[in-house]
């Protein structure tokens, strides 16, 4: 069975999250597996914003939004589960989490009724099911 589960979040998206955790937890202790939910930041590589962004502001913003996630957690999940922010592309950075973590399960969602954002995003669902090097679970329109 899946013994390390990696969840893609927006917690700008608390609903839609915690319902993807709930499914990704379910799971989990079929095996007593773990969860880490990522959220991904986006960067400021890009050089026309990361010359009008001084570094002080780009530290305020990861720590906000760490604190954010770990609120998310604290209130919505269990035991067996650690949280981490990336930054970068979104497909991009959970599929290399997934590699650096060992992770043998990946459930993402999305809904392709309606826009949501990138995590989320039927685009970005696609290129980990294509890419990833282990299970992906993809899940579709569970919320009304």
């Amino acid at each position: 069975m899946f013994k390390k589960i990696l969840v893609p979040i927006d917690v700008d998206y608390p609903k839609t999250s915690k319902t993807v955790y709930d499914n990704a937890a379910d799971i989990a202790k079929l095996s007593n597996g773990e969860i880490r939910l990522v959220s991904v930041m986006p960067g400021f590589g890009m050089p026309i914003v990361a010359s009008y962004i001084s570094d002080e502001i780009k530290q305020e913003v990861r720590n906000e939004f760490a604190k954010t996630l770990k609120d998310f957690t604290d209130k919505n999940c269990g035991e067996n589960v650690s949280a981490k922010v990336l930054i970068g592309k979104h497909y991009e950075a959970i599929l290399e989490m997934a590699d650096k973590w060992g992770a043998d399960l990946i459930v993402v969602y999305h809904n392709h009724r309606r826009m949501i954002n990138e995590a989320f995003s039927q685009d970005c669902a696609q290129k980990i099911v294509k890419n990833a090097n282990c299970s992906v679970l993809r899940l579709r329109n569970i919320l009304s």
